[in-house]
């Protein structure tokens, strides 16, 4: 093939891309004008370093859990392989813990490590009653979730992510904790399933139910549910001014990573970021976690966002599409792809994603972000012909179900997957 005959088939092929880019964005600007609710994307090529299309990519949205895309980079880039479970002191007769913020300790994953640490251990063990240096609730969370599965406490010393887990199948109740046994009480009929502020949880007779939902947090309770989990006495101490410098790791970063992201999993985002601000401020804070990350990993946004909790819970957070690729962008460039993409939800395939965006070829990589009236999805396209696009399609502010907005993006997304 003659060199003039490849250039020419080449601009061709660039004039396609170029095109098939031009229309949507043109056809997106057209359809906001007659919308009443507010969409923006952006469609990034992260190897010509160029927006392809960019419409509303300056404008402010409600990233719902968009959101843990920034809390996925500062915890990878923050945290060590295998995360700090607690802080003690050892002294000849007595054990002492810390919190840290660990996420991962009697929540599915593998604790036995720790466990062994502890019940080997033959002297009494101690907890300090020590907390988080800012309120258990993040500012703009929904008050009236607080029996919801998707919004626990965040805490110091966490167990079974913060929620009380019980199966209900005919006359057998199971309880993952057996501790919660007592406080549960059987219903004919029910509104929510726990008491507004007490531990006092309920199920609904001659419903097969599973219920996960949100306890109480404090110290005491951990003793117990520890001191359960033991089988053997833990008690509660005040705070000491004496630093704790023994660290004990076991949750996996990895682990954790994939499930905050694939499921979508608001504990541990907010338990990631307290961890972050232990590890690089040495304060127990998603706040100052999110300052640090701000100031020394992610100083370049395009627009500063307001970014206020970890999962995207808060109404107060508010991003850009371009604030959202140019984090994604900084991920493709500093994790090997393969890795990248394996932390996603995959379209047709897994997490948030199985029900959309299937194809022979998966081609769809990426975090969803819903609230109420709210939907977003942000993460990477690769397309028939091979090429990596970084996009960020938000929609905020519709009425009604998220359905119809999904359906759009995913003719969308379809579209650049064959034509560019």
């Amino acid at each position: 093939m003659g060199v003039r005959i490849l250039l020419g088939l080449l601009s061709i092929y660039v004039f396609v891309g170029c095109g098939s880019a031009y229309k949507i964005g043109q056809q997106l600007k057209k359809e906001n004008g007659k919308t009443s609710y507010f969409r923006g994307m952006v469609l990034y090529d992260p190897i010509k370093k160029k927006q392809r299309i960019n419409v509303n990519g300056k404008k402010y949205f409600t990233p719902a859990s968009n959101t843990k895309i920034l809390t996925f980079y500062a915890a990878y880039k923050s945290l060590e392989d295998t995360l700090q479970t607690f802080r003690y002191r050892e002294t000849t007769d007595s054990l002492i813990l810390r919190g840290t913020g660990d996420p991962g300790f009697l929540y599915g994953f593998n604790d036995s490590l720790a466990l062994a640490f502890l019940t080997a251990k033959n002297k009494p063990i101690y907890l300090e009653d020590a907390s988080l240096a800012e309120p258990v609730f993040g500012d703009g969370w929904s008050w009236e979730d607080y029996p919801y599965y998707y919004m626990p406490e965040k805490s110091l010393f966490a167990m079974y992510g913060n929620v009380m887990k019980m199966e209900v199948k005919g006359d057998s109740v199971d309880f993952e904790a057996p501790y919660f046994a007592n406080k549960t009480m059987a219903m004919d009929s029910m509104i929510v399933p726990r008491e507004w502020q007490k531990n006092q949880f309920y199920y609904q007779k001659g419903k097969d139910k599973r219920y996960l939902t949100p306890y109480i947090t404090s110290n005491t309770l951990y003793a117990e549910l520890l001191t359960a989990a033991l089988g053997r006495k833990v008690t509660t101490i005040p705070k000491s001014t004496k630093e704790i410098t023994n660290t004990f790791r076991n949750s996996i970063k990895d682990s954790l990573l994939t499930q905050l992201m694939v499921i979508s999993d608001n504990f541990i985002a907010e338990q990631l970021m307290v961890q972050v601000g232990l590890e690089k401020t040495d304060t127990a804070s998603v706040k100052h976690g999110i300052r640090y990350t701000k100031a020394h990993l992610l100083p370049n946004f395009p627009q500063a966002p307001k970014w206020v909790d970890g999962s995207g819970l808060s109404r107060y957070n508010l991003i850009t599409p371009e604030d959202l690729v140019y984090v994604l962008e900084k991920m493709y460039n500093e994790i090997p792809h393969e890795k990248l993409l394996s932390y996603f939800p995959v379209g047709g395939k897994s997490g948030t994603l199985k029900k959309w965006y299937a194809n022979d070829k998966p081609y769809v990589f990426a975090k969803s972000g819903t609230l109420s009236n709210n939907y977003n999805l942000s993460g990477y396209l690769i397309t028939k012909k091979g090429n990596w696009y970084i996009f960020s399609l938000m929609n905020n502010h519709y009425k009604g179900s998220s359905s119809d907005r999904k359906e759009e993006m995913a003719r969308i997304l379809k579209r650049i997957y064959d034509r560019m």
